[in-house]
């Protein structure tokens, strides 16, 4: 069952997507660069708010892109960046199921994943790899990112802080194991004018660790990766 993580969060999470995504979109554009539309839609996994879905847009001129969202508040804030923009709307159609229980196109050129995978625990992976792989067009690759795949418990940190207005935004993580290997981050907003925190919003869920080796194994595709890069890509 779908359990939505973001219902609290969403408000906040376009202030990380602006900060995180411009720091692997050359990379992600470059995994990218040897699609071909025409064998099918690019598969994004977890859209968020649509800010990967531009890079892909941008990247593949002439892809159509299906962009699944599970959350109802991500969800809207990615149909109106879609729908504002004349480029993305004829091109990205929006999907509101878990990718678990979405039905999938015969065909794909590629498959998106930024930032997700973990949200899945490995049974579900191996579950969807079983979907998925067959497919993959020949040589699309499955981008994913790497950022947190191999995610440590953590004391809590401030990662970001950005002004809207006269107000403050600080975002603050930590994470605890759970007894089942997995992680259960923390993550804290913190509303602030002046010296004064009006507001607290804090959001929890669970999180797989992964490797890229792992997720090879669980899909039996081929990885390939730059050391110095967070995006990965996996092939047929």
């Amino acid at each position: 069952m779908f359990t939505d993580d973001y219902a609290d969060y969403a408000e906040f999470y376009d202030l990380i997507a602006a900060w995180h995504v411009p720091t692997i979109a050359e990379q992600l554009a470059a995994a990218l660069a040897t699609v071909a539309s025409a064998a099918g839609p690019v598969l994004e996994v977890g859209a968020g708010t649509g800010r990967v879905t531009q890079i892909i847009a941008e990247a593949l001129p002439q892809a159509h892109i299906i962009a699944e969202e599970p959350s109802g508040p991500m969800r809207a804030v990615l149909t109106s960046r879609v729908f504002s923009d004349p480029v993305l709307r004829p091109r990205v159609t929006i999907r509101h199921e878990p990718v678990q229980d979405m039905p999938l196109p015969e065909r794909l050129s590629a498959a998106v994943f930024i930032g997700v995978l973990g949200h899945l625990t490995a049974p579900e992976r191996v579950a969807l790899w079983q979907r998925l792989t067959p497919r993959l067009a020949a040589g699309a690759p499955v981008v994913v990112d790497l950022f947190a795949s191999n995610a440590q418990p953590t004391e809590p940190i401030r990662l970001l802080a950005e002004s809207i207005g006269e107000l403050t935004y600080e975002w603050w993580i930590s994470a605890k194991p759970t007894s089942d290997g997995a992680l259960r981050p923390l993550r804290t907003w913190k509303v602030i004018n002046g010296d004064e925190v009006m507001r607290t919003v804090q959001t929890s869920g669970t999180w797989s660790p992964f490797t890229l080796e792992e997720l090879a194994q669980e899909s039996g595709l081929t990885p390939h990766r730059d050391e110095s890069s967070s995006v990965a890509v996996l092939i047929r």
